[in-house]
């Protein structure tokens, strides 16, 4: 395997890890199967061989603790001399988005407002029509009717166009449907989210999760907005094959003003480490801010409790605060009520809490969740299953 010798620390003694009991006993322990982490990463060695993945970072946790760190490829697509380090800040996109909704939850639990609340309580220029029935309780479900990327989403990006004016326009486009009636995926309710959190806080938003988040948790590596050291130090990503009709910009990644804009949706930079952090804690196997009553609410099937969803919607598009539940990308081998998310990136997070294992990849390749070739199709999958097998 191309650098494993280097990069990856997969000794058997890392693979056996206690379960604490009552007294700090041991009550059993959980193994997982070297080899089988070993053959997950020879699934991505490969596709960097073939061409396929310019760069990749990954990471894997049991228990809270980490059982697989691997790196490999180009952090700029087509330069060898530009290796992925451990360090390297990966844009991760939508993996963003469950990060904000944490962020914002501690102000819930400040008592700063609570998710029954009307969104024009906070946004007054948010309303008429169906806005005023939007809560923010559905901001965070991605069933409040709100677009996923605005119809002029590529006209603003051309234009350079500052944060506030995608408020803005978020609060006067009309909804595409009544809140609550449907699951659909809605960037711009993030961005809400994010509003709100800077008018409650009188923070910035990358300063705030800097401040609550990061740094209580000693995620280094995790900024929203450009990184330390520019792209001179982060992972170039691939241009994105959205559609052509899509309002998604996929071809603006690498430019200064998005890595730079800091999109509540989509714009940290982060490491796999880093995120295997935030991952363990959400899990309550490390100490950090969020409380368990946070936690326990963030990861439960909130979309459930929405009476007039279809049984469509609530059997297949179930979403916590922020998280989505049992995405077909977390693979065949976790439990139903296994959390996390897909970014646009080429990138993916989930953690199972019925076997406390926590698994990341982050690529620069878009293309593993569309038009991949078909030796690489459902890579993300195949690599999950890989991981989650490996447990015994």
């Amino acid at each position: 395997m191309p650098g494993s010798a280097v990069c990856s620390r997969l000794r058997e003694r890392e693979c056996v890890v206690g379960v604490p009991g009552k007294g700090g006993s041991t009550l059993n322990s959980t193994t997982c199967d070297s080899g089988q982490l070993s053959a997950a990463v020879l699934l991505l060695e490969r596709a960097v061989g073939a061409g396929f993945i310019p760069g990749y970072a990954t990471a894997v946790h049991l228990n809270g603790k980490q059982i697989l760190s691997h790196h490999g490829g180009s952090r700029v697509p087509g330069d060898p001399e530009s290796p992925v380090d451990a360090d390297t800040p990966f844009l991760i996109a939508s993996l963003t988005k469950p990060i904000v909704c944490a962020g914002a939850l501690l102000l819930a639990a400040d008592g700063a407002f609570a998710l029954h609340q009307p969104v024009r309580a906070f946004i007054p220029e948010f309303r008429d029509g169906r806005k005023d029935e939007v809560r923010l309780f559905h901001l965070f479900t991605h069933t409040s009717g709100l677009y996923d990327q605005l119809p002029r989403s590529k006209e603003l990006r051309a234009a350079h166009a500052p944060i506030e004016q995608f408020v803005r326009e978020v609060c006067r486009t009309d909804l595409l449907f009544a809140p609550g009636t449907r699951v659909s995926y809605q960037s711009m309710g993030i961005l809400l989210i994010g509003e709100i959190v800077e008018r409650v806080s009188g923070m910035q938003l990358r300063e705030y999760l800097q401040t609550r988040l990061f740094a209580p948790l000693r995620m280094t590596n995790t900024v929203l907005g450009m990184p330390n050291g520019g792209m001179e130090r982060a992972a170039h990503s691939l241009d994105a094959p959205f559609a052509r009709d899509s309002n998604d910009v996929g071809d603006d990644w690498n430019t200064a003003y998005w890595r730079n804009f800091g999109a509540p949706w989509g714009g940290l930079h982060s490491t796999a480490a880093d995120l295997g952090v935030f991952l363990s804690h959400t899990l309550g196997q490390t100490p950090g801010p969020l409380s368990p009553a946070v936690r326990k609410a963030m990861v439960a099937d909130q979309t459930a409790l929405l009476p007039l969803l279809s049984r469509s919607d609530t059997a297949v598009n179930r979403w916590g605060l922020g998280w989505a539940l049992g995405l077909e990308s977390f693979g065949t081998f976790v439990s139903r009520s296994t959390f996390g998310h897909r970014g646009a990136t080429g990138s993916l997070f989930w953690a199972d809490p019925d076997t406390r294992l926590s698994c990341v990849l982050l690529t620069n390749q878009p293309r593993v969740w569309r038009e991949s070739p078909p030796e690489f199709a459902d890579l993300p999958a195949r690599y999950s299953n890989t991981v989650a097998a490996g447990i015994q």
